[in-house]
């Protein structure tokens, strides 16, 4: 665990790709504030005693839990460690609404993103694995936290620091940034990584056109003063306008790439297009982002009149126009 100031990285372990959660402690002289929990799961609480060891404090030492968007890995244990502590848990209501939709053992969400799927390509022996798979994320975000709701344009408290509330949309509906103006630090969440880019999917019953609002939300952020960028996943950084501009060139180039993929295909679907983009041999949970991923770039491409959509024969066929 690496200390910065009054930052404390905590990093968790992840059972899936990305390995690694950053969640962030820091201490105040009325107590510690707790950004993103991990998932719930024995590896992430033994970590967080681990902590409680190194900078000796304890749950009571807390007084607020802040979640920067729904995600598993950044929603999991907050319930659990609302508990614990007896402190409030904040974030967007969107993202709260949405964690609900994904993730409540009442949602029909599961069978709704197979459909979905389904519709846009997605092979049968695929499309039967999404529900079983969604629902297995059950324990790690269980119990569910009762938060208390966050805007941007707010302002709150972390420690002895006042930080701005940004709204910053795109990797998830209700994704939230945290900005302290006099140290000039960022706490991004997942809307700024150092090494890999976030992923921006395209889910039923979310923001339909996710790529243009990331799009637009790094446009609106990339003018603002910071020195140091703490992100979800990856080591703290300071090169912040470069990074934006990295993202950007990312994604127009992934457009051009899937642009000249349709036009030498002439029809295809948003599975043709992901798996000319990621290739075969990925797992259920990888394969579902990278579909999400994919379609978010086709209805960008499609609302923007560079693409057509037709429903024929069950599935939906994208066509350049």
């Amino acid at each position: 665990m690496k200390q910065w100031k009054d930052i404390i990285t905590v990093p968790l372990p992840l059972p899936f790709a990305l390995k690694i959660i950053n969640a962030y402690l820091i201490k105040g002289e009325t107590g510690y504030t707790i950004i993103d929990t991990g998932l719930h799961c024995e590896a992430d609480l033994t970590v967080w005693e681990q902590a409680q060891e190194e900078f000796e404090w304890s749950w009571q030492d807390v007084e607020k839990i802040v979640l920067t968007h729904y995600h598993p890995d950044h929603y999991g244990l907050a319930g659990l460690l609302q508990e614990k502590t007896g402190a409030p848990v904040f974030m967007s209501r969107t993202d709260y609404e949405q964690a609900q939709m994904f993730f409540a053992r009442e949602s029909d969400m599961p069978e709704t993103m197979a459909n979905y799927f389904s519709r846009h390509g997605l092979p049968a022996e695929w499309a039967v694995q999404i529900p079983e798979h969604l629902r297995s994320f059950h324990n790690w975000v269980e119990p569910h936290p009762t938060p208390a709701f966050l805007e941007g344009g707010q302002k709150i408290r972390f420690g002895n620091y006042e930080y701005d509330i940004y709204h910053t949309p795109g990797h998830a509906d209700g994704h939230l940034c945290f900005h302290e103006p006099k140290r000039k630090i960022l706490i991004s969440g997942d809307f700024l990584l150092p090494k890999i880019t976030p992923n921006i999917s395209l889910w039923p019953n979310c923001n339909q056109n996710p790529l243009s609002v990331y799009l637009e939300t790094l446009n609106k952020m990339k003018n603002m003063t910071v020195e140091c960028v703490f992100p979800s996943h990856g080591p703290m950084f300071t090169c912040y306008q470069e990074r934006i501009e990295q993202l950007f060139k990312h994604h127009h180039e992934r457009l051009g790439k899937i642009k000249n993929f349709i036009q030498e295909k002439r029809r295809v679907t948003a599975y043709d297009v992901c798996m000319e983009l990621f290739g075969k041999g990925l797992t259920i949970h990888n394969l579902r982002f990278a579909m999400s991923e994919t379609m978010a770039h086709l209805e960008f491409l499609r609302q923007n009149e560079e693409a057509g959509c037709q429903f024929a024969n069950g599935q939906y066929w994208y066509e350049l126009i």
